[in-house]
């Protein structure tokens, strides 16, 4: 928890608007990635032995430093962003209070370690590290202990020397402060519990993060093989390739996109090393995932709902534009920040990287095609389809003249907050609902049906992105890409999706309500139709429920699972034209 809030906590300063050069005192994770990221987006790790310029912003890392240490930077006229974990200023309280009152202070914890030297110099004189039951014989006689432990200590050797003290001191006045982190134990009791039942097991994190090592001791304590690595291309896979069940655990400092990378790039080994048929399936179905030939049939399936909600018959025309629009759109931004992939979906990635030559030629053919078809059929489909395809296609370039940078805000489409998502939907509502018209020879017309049309493929477009937002937050902060995620936070995009479900729910109701009467019949499909839409509010409502599960997932399958509800929307409509 400590280590996230103090990182979320920098790129946020660094987001701010007029963001100067941020000074860390000290790595604030022990993790190389994220700290090169951290430092392109302009934060310096100093100490305090090299003084940045005076009236610098300095942000204190979670481990806490000494009071000492604080005062050095106080007293210089600097800004200070105190980012010591809760946990550790916990254990800061009880050592001022006990030494107070006039016990020494013996501190479980590595020597060396930044949280203990805050530590031990918060308890200065009265302060004693020990680091095992048997240094608990190097400490002199005491009248009064606390015994207090570094917030990541291992909770089996804490409880040892605390047993060990209670007989040593047994005329002594002993209090016992177990202050490891709750998260910590738990994680260490659930890398034993995991290294008991797995054949073999990966701890990922830094090699100079004492919890991530602790953690690997525990798992080779289990006498499980056991590989600590720090990114997935330290895996070895030719000593795991004979095992079946490989656990993974990580450190507290450990970005979850690091973990989902090593949890992607083992099924990855797996697949292409065994060749099995179970393999080979699940690589074709990676590589559609990574071609956005879900996403695309999803548009081909809100483009048969639409067709049927309008009473519109269904055109392969149509289907086929929506199709060959989605997926060339969808994979030309894809390619075009081919760089935030590699640290959101590392097997999309690599598709892209060892392809983008033939990748970037299959999506300008689509998008050829497209407007080929499109125009033969009629002009006023041809520039249905070209203003929003122009649109996909300049996204990501710079758009406005350097002279008049001065002037704009934002160069590009992509530079304003949260424009990716509003953009997807807005193109997508427009389609699905208008495409049907004008392939059945229509000039576009606003109803009742294609308002309630726009607005409902607006709203699932627009919840798709925000669940794949909701999966990628940590990278997004990390990459500042500005999301309605990361402006506002989880928990409101959360409640607010919770909200849209609810209104679409009482909406499309009331729409079924309506269409029954026949003086307020908007279009040729049956009242019902409405409702057969609801089962797909069931499906985001679940989604939505397990979604800190389901991210977890390899990316095709979560793909696909984030793309059923365009599936059901149109399951709904086929039920429509059977009855």
């Amino acid at each position: 928890m400590g280590v996230k809030r103090v990182v979320d906590l920098a790129v946020d300063i660094t987001s701010a608007p007029g963001a100067r050069q941020i000074y860390s005192l000290g790595p604030l994770i022990h993790n190389h990635q994220t700290l090169e990221m951290l430092e392109t987006r302009g934060i310096q790790i100093i100490d305090e032995k090299h003084l940045p310029p005076p009236g610098a912003t300095i942000i204190i890392r979670a481990h806490g430093v000494a009071p000492d240490v604080q005062k050095i930077f106080e007293n210089g006229h600097y800004t200070i962003i105190d980012g010591t974990c809760p946990k550790v200023k916990t254990v800061h309280k009880v050592i001022q209070k006990y030494i107070e009152q006039g016990f020494k202070i013996v501190i479980t914890g590595d020597e060396g370690h930044a949280e203990v030297v805050g530590l031990l110099g918060y308890a200065g004189d009265a302060g004693y590290l020990i680091q095992n039951s048997d240094d608990v014989e190097k400490l002199p006689d005491f009248d009064r202990i606390c015994l207090v432990s570094q917030t990541t200590f291992n909770r089996d050797t804490f409880e040892s020397i605390a047993r060990k003290i209670q007989d040593r001191y047994k005329n002594a006045e002993i209090v016992i402060k177990k202050t490891i982190c709750a998260a910590t134990d738990k994680r260490q009791e659930e890398t034993r519990d995991l290294a008991k039942t797995a054949d073999a097991m990966l701890v990922v994190g830094g090699k100079n993060s004492a919890n991530t090592l602790r953690l690997a001791k525990i798992s080779g304590e289990c006498t499980t093989p056991t590989q600590h690595i720090e990114t997935e291309q330290e895996i070895d896979w030719k000593q795991l390739a004979k095992y079946k069940n490989i656990g993974i655990t990580a450190g507290a400092s450990t970005p979850a996109w690091v973990i989902k990378r090593v949890a992607d790039h083992l099924h990855f080994l797996a697949r292409t090393s065994k060749k099995s048929f179970f393999g080979r399936i699940s690589q074709f179905i990676d590589t559609l995932a990574n071609l956005n030939f879900f996403v695309a049939a999803g548009g081909v399936a809100m483009y048969f709902a639409s067709s049927t909600l309008q009473g519109l018959p269904f055109l392969r025309t149509g289907a086929t534009l929506s199709f060959l629009y989605l997926m060339s759109i969808y994979l030309w931004n894809s390619l075009a920040c081919i760089d935030i992939n590699k640290h959101l979906d590392i097997s999309r990635y690599r598709f892209y990287n060892a392809n983008k030559i033939s990748l970037n030629i299959l999506a300008i053919t689509c998008i050829a095609i497209l407007l080929i078809i499109s125009m033969l059929h009629s002009m006023l489909l041809f520039y249905l389809m070209l203003i929003p395809t122009f649109a996909g296609i300049v996204y990501q370039f710079t758009i406005v003249p350097q002279p008049l940078k001065k002037y704009v805000k934002y160069g590009n489409l992509k530079d304003i907050p949260t424009s990716r998502d509003l953009f997807a939907a807005l193109a997508w509502s427009v389609l699905v609902t208008f495409i049907p018209q004008a392939v059945n020879g229509t000039f576009i017309t606003i109803n009742t049906a294609a308002t309630a049309i726009f607005f409902w493929t607006f709203l699932l477009a627009y919840l798709r992105s925000l669940i794949f937002d909701l999966k990628d937050i940590e990278g997004d902060r990390i990459m500042g890409r500005e999301t309605l995620i990361t402006i506002i936070g989880e928990v409101k995009v959360k409640r607010l999706i919770y909200l849209a479900l609810g209104i679409s729910f009482i909406t499309l109701v009331s729409l079924s309500g309506i269409s029954f009467l026949p003086k307020w019949r908007f279009s040729d499909a049956p009242s019902y139709a409405y409702l057969l839409q609801i089962p797909v509010l069931t499906h985001i409502w679940f989604f939505m429920k397990w979604q800190h599960k389901l991210k977890n997932l390899l990316s095709a399958l979560f793909n696909i699972l984030a793309d059923g509800q365009f599936y059901i929307a149109g399951l709904g409509a086929w039920i429509v034209t059977l009855i």
